[in-house]
């Protein structure tokens, strides 16, 4: 075998390797995607919608909605959603605090007190039970609102 044959083969072989390399996480990942494996703890706080439910509101949308289900004028959760708000810095433009005296359909029936978070396309996309923290809402939101470009 000449000296470029081998060269040309080494090439290659180098090659194919850098490739399988490159795609073997690809693999990997739709590998786990496929056989339905999830992580056993996930970092959020609230409780995950899935399939995200598209519920109506009367507001505008566009912005990513902090909905209290409340059947009572109860101040103190609301003013506890609007400081959440304030506490985004220059993300809370893309946000808005609203109360609703029932639950919306697509959801079913919420205890009194819960938090929705509604996205700008008007799906429901986390829950929170009744007295649920307030920074667990506020770290939620500033995570959907750093990976989301709409809104």
């Amino acid at each position: 075998m000449t000296t470029i044959a081998k060269n040309q083969s080494s090439w290659r072989r180098a090659l194919l390797l850098m490739l399988a390399l490159s795609l073997l996480p690809i693999a990997v990942g739709a590998g786990l995607y496929f056989f339905g494996w999830r992580p056993a703890q996930t970092s959020n706080h609230g409780t995950l919608i899935v399939p995200p439910a598209v519920v109506t509101i009367d507001a505008p949308r566009g912005k990513w909605s902090l909905v209290l289900i409340d059947d009572k004028d109860n101040a103190d959760r609301l003013d506890e959603l609007r400081r959440v708000r304030a506490s985004l810095a220059k993300e809370w433009q893309r946000t808005q605090h609203l109360r609703l005296d029932a639950s919306p359909t697509a959801l079913g029936p919420l205890p009194t007190g819960s938090v929705i978070i509604v996205d700008p396309d008007g799906r429901a996309m986390m829950r929170y039970a009744p007295g649920a923290d307030a920074k667990g809402v506020r770290a939620d939101l500033e995570r959907l609102l750093k990976y989301s470009w709409t809104g």
